[in-house]
């Protein structure tokens, strides 16, 4: 693998990396704040809605993470863009 493609190819899945993080972050704080506004609140009373609080609340911050994949996937592009394509390709 050339050298330039070898920097491309690290630095994309570092940025990729680091987005994906500040999302899930992002993720939690939203889901939280939908939960302490509630804007968003499971039923608690029985204990199958007991039961089935985490995978809801696991559910509701996948949803929320997921919101983030077009943004993560426009600038990863963006920057592959930029960088031009062939580069990565040059392997």
């Amino acid at each position: 693998m050339k050298q330039e493609a070898l920097i491309a190819w690290t630095s994309l899945y570092i940025a990729v990396g680091i987005m994906a993080l500040i999302c899930a972050a992002l993720s939690t704080i939203v889901t939280l704040n939908d939960w302490r506004t509630a804007r968003w609140a499971p039923a608690r009373t029985s204990t199958l809605d007991k039961a089935l609080f985490l995978p809801k609340l696991w559910l509701r911050w996948q949803a929320n993470y997921l919101t983030g994949t077009p943004v993560i996937l426009a600038i990863s592009l963006y920057y592959a863009s930029s960088i031009g394509f062939s580069v990565f390709w040059d392997i």
